[in-house]
């Protein structure tokens, strides 16, 4: 008997694990439109349950796909909102400000003062802009205008790394939605050396999860030291991705500094899902806006009283958009 049960028990454990991408089965079109677009004129944000928070408002600077509840319930968009993971407002916040170098231009801001989110025996802090539990997205495209704080090049005088500072995340299979063959796309601010540094620079990485306690392993990642990131400098950011498997997976990245020329960060073809995925089914999570890092970066620039903090304008984003 015990030797059935230990069978049976294997046989349901096995079958859990094997939960196929969410919507495998779900039929799509894949036609291009544009999903939303805001420079976060006339945009409130309300505290909502959760640790989270909701956005409302019309940008009537804007012509069309411009009201957050239109956005919200678009049949390929499962739900919208900032995300904290945990904390309050005295810790982290996003905010819609002034910018700061021209108080008129309203814009979101993301702010962290302390490390909020306990994770084994260390903290971390989180504020994103999450477009989570979608359906029939294989291409993504945005453009967004990003700065970030004067003061986060405090950072280049550090004497430790930064390997991860998160401002961008894709999911192709989600570690919190159970499914199998988890994988994302991350783009980070990156300072790879020990000690002070002339200049941050972009950096992406694709990893993928066995499953969902194992270790992240690497599939490819990529730093664009063709680029310094200035600081205090409104940056447009151009980004696509498709899913793909390593030959027709697609990632792209482009930045144009305010005054200056586009610049070509990354251009990669590889895997945009897991080597073993069966049914893709799209990018069913991503954070479009992020901040995130480590409770050592977070109290290094509390300690030397600087702020960490993301300022974003004019975004645009679209699903199934050929590039």
């Amino acid at each position: 008997m015990k030797k059935i049960i230990v069978l049976l028990l294997t046989i349901f454990t096995g079958v859990s694990c094997e939960k196929k991408s969410v919507n495998c089965d779900v039929e799509c079109t894949y036609t291009e439109e544009m999903l939303f677009q805001t420079g976060f004129n006339n945009t409130s944000l309300t505290n909502g349950p959760y640790q989270n928070a909701e956005f409302s408002g019309t940008d009537a600077s804007l012509s069309d796909h411009n009201n957050w509840s239109d956005f919200v319930s678009h049949s390929n968009v499962g739900y919208v909102e900032i995300g904290y993971e945990a904390g309050n407002d005295d810790q982290r916040i996003a905010q819609i400000t002034g910018d700061p170098d021209s108080a008129a231009n309203q814009v979101l801001s993301f702010r962290i003062m302390e490390p909020h989110i306990k994770e084994g025996s260390h903290e971390k802090g989180r504020v994103q802009l999450s477009v989570n539990d979608n359906q029939c997205i294989k291409e993504i495209y945005q453009t967004v205008r990003l700065k970030l704080h004067p003061d986060m090049a405090y950072l280049m005088d550090w004497d430790k790394r930064v390997p991860w500072l998160t401002v961008f995340e894709f999911w192709n299979n989600a570690t919190w939605s159970n499914e199998k063959r988890t994988f994302r796309v991350t783009v980070n601010l990156f300072k790879d050396a020990e000690g002070p540094v002339d200049e941050i620079h972009f950096h992406v990485k694709a990893d993928h999860q066995r499953c969902n306690v194992c270790d992240w392993e690497s599939d490819w990642e990529q730093e664009a030291t063709n680029f310094a990131i200035p600081f205090g400098t409104w940056m447009e950011i151009e980004l696509y991705l498709l899913e793909g498997d390593e030959n027709n997976g697609r990632f792209y990245m482009a930045v144009t500094p305010e005054g200056g020329s586009k610049v070509v960060l990354f251009n990669i073809t590889n895997n945009t899902q897991h080597l073993k995925e069966k049914c893709p089914d799209g990018f069913t999570h991503f954070q479009p806006m992020k901040l995130y890092t480590s409770d050592e970066v977070i109290n290094y620039m509390k300690d030397g009283n600087k702020r960490l903090e993301l300022f974003w304008d004019d975004w645009k984003l679209y699903k199934n958009k050929s590039f």
